[in-house]
């Protein structure tokens, strides 16, 4: 009797959480296609491995080492790290800090004038402790280096949402 309860609820559970629509991210979710075939990376630094790696995950894309072979080329500007106190204690004394990392990047297509910004700003809270210094400095580079992937996989969501390329108007065509 007690299993066919637990059995029952956790039926209860799944099928409350499949109504709502909910799904692990990644899993059963499927990928948006990038609008384009190849692509070419430049002035990545620190993200040129997540990036190659999150793109050649997607069999549909190419990357090409020569912008002129590329469709499109995803400049990465600038990218940054802040780290600004969030609290403090009455004693003075930090209790947690607000880790940001920023990047400023541009998409340009072949047919475009002008490249497209875009920018990501990821956003993580830390804890301190003064009597864990060394742990606090593990999970700092931890949140990092998570908050660095994450923003690679929103610089990848973004570019499949490009906006269509403009079209020239005709100049042989008058009004």
């Amino acid at each position: 009797m007690n299993r066919l309860i637990k059995s029952t609820l956790l039926a209860g559970a799944l099928l409350t959480l499949s109504a709502c629509g909910f799904h692990l991210r990644g899993l059963l979710a499927p990928l948006t296609p990038l609008p384009f075939a190849s692509i070419a990376i430049q002035q990545a630094g620190s993200l040129t491995e997540p990036l190659q790696s999150a793109l050649q995950r997607d069999g549909r894309v190419q990357l090409q080492s020569r912008a002129a072979d590329a469709e499109v080329v995803l400049t990465i500007e600038s990218t940054a790290n802040a780290k600004d106190i969030l609290t403090i204690n009455r004693g003075g004394k930090v209790n947690e800090y607000l880790l940001t990392y920023r990047v400023e990047a541009s998409v340009q297509r072949k047919g475009d004038e002008l490249p497209l910004p875009l920018t990501v700003v990821v956003r993580r809270e830390l804890s301190y402790s003064d009597s864990a210094v060394l742990g606090k400095e593990r999970e700092e580079a931890l949140l990092l280096e998570d908050m660095r992937r994450d923003a690679v996989q929103q610089l990848i969501r973004r570019l499949a949402y490009l906006p269509a390329p403009q079209s020239k108007p005709d100049a042989s065509i008058k009004p």
